[in-house]
């Protein structure tokens, strides 16, 4: 794990504009990854509160940092969304006045081939962000599920349109071999898939990573417990990548802001990353913002 790589957290500045850290607030980074939107919560107010998760292991080796300079306000678990409630129970800490959660990938999780989570980079189809915990690996899914069960992965969690004929040739490849690497499932899928603005395998890869790490039943356990531990005019603010979580996040918030919910909309329609950011960074190209305030 190289450390100095850098990740540019997206719309940094739309998020603390939208959050308004203050001295003595509480403030929740769900997705601390490399500590971006911690330490501009930081850089705000140095006298604020955060508490940091993130499943991901790797994530602690950027906690130090931050943790010799706030070590009385900054606290970092290593934990997933749908073990939020023991978190606030170890801290003892019940509502905040700021939620954020970057639903990206991290471009030091995308680089280390290790993980297998870039079609870009051969390494063992894994895909885990919580390998310590989590068993089950792309490997296991490509080379021992069905079919049918293949082309439904790769059809509702990647909105792959060919998915029944890449299905069909992994059955092909698999019954006279094992499929090992990412380069390996990466060439099956470049055979009966084209696209001319995507990798052939974007989708696919997207697919295969939500089903293993369970993200949206993940995402959507998360955004029913925040209601509760947002305090009243706290802010939640999600940055989400693609379709599916996008979805998710806009349904609960429109749903909540309804007669009867806790929830006001402050983002009308979701706010994009700048055309400068995005010559910074491309991955901020397909970022969705969505903020919404406790009423």
């Amino acid at each position: 794990m190289n450390k100095k790589l850098s990740h540019f957290p997206v719309m940094v500045n739309e998020i603390v504009s939208f959050i308004k850290p203050k001295d003595d607030g509480f403030y929740l980074d769900c997705t601390f990854g490399q500590g971006g939107y911690t330490k501009a919560i930081f850089k705000i107010s140095k006298k604020a509160n955060v508490v940091a998760i993130d499943q991901d292991s790797d994530a602690k080796i950027f906690v130090e940092e931050i943790s010799k300079q706030f070590k009385n306000n900054f606290f970092f678990f290593c934990n997933k969304f749908s073990e939020i409630e023991t978190v606030l129970k170890k801290i003892g800490q019940e509502q905040f006045d700021g939620i954020l959660l970057d639903l990206g990938m991290s471009n030091t999780q995308l680089n280390n081939s290790s993980r297998g989570f870039s079609f870009e980079k051969d390494g063992p189809l894994d895909m885990r962000m919580d390998f310590n915990n989590n068993k089950l690996t792309a490997k296991e899914i490509i080379n021992n599920y069905s079919e049918k069960d293949l082309a439904n992965i790769f059809y509702y969690y990647g909105e792959e349109r060919n998915s029944r004929k890449i299905a069909k040739q992994i059955i092909n490849v698999r019954s006279k071999e094992l499929i090992n690497t990412t380069s390996e499932l990466s060439k099956i899928i470049k055979r009966v898939n084209f696209d001319k603005f995507k990798n052939p395998s974007t989708r696919v890869f997207q697919a295969l990573r939500i089903y293993v790490n369970d993200e949206l039943n993940e995402l959507e356990f998360f955004l029913n417990k925040s209601i509760n531990i947002l305090k009243n005019r706290g802010r939640m603010a999600i940055i989400s990548f693609h379709s599916l979580e996008d979805r998710i996040v806009k349904n609960f918030i429109k749903k909540q802001s309804g007669l009867s919910g806790q929830l006001q909309i402050i983002t009308k329609k979701p706010v994009l990353a700048s055309s400068s950011e995005i010559k910074i960074n491309s991955q901020s190209r397909s970022a969705k913002l969505r903020v919404a305030e406790k009423i």
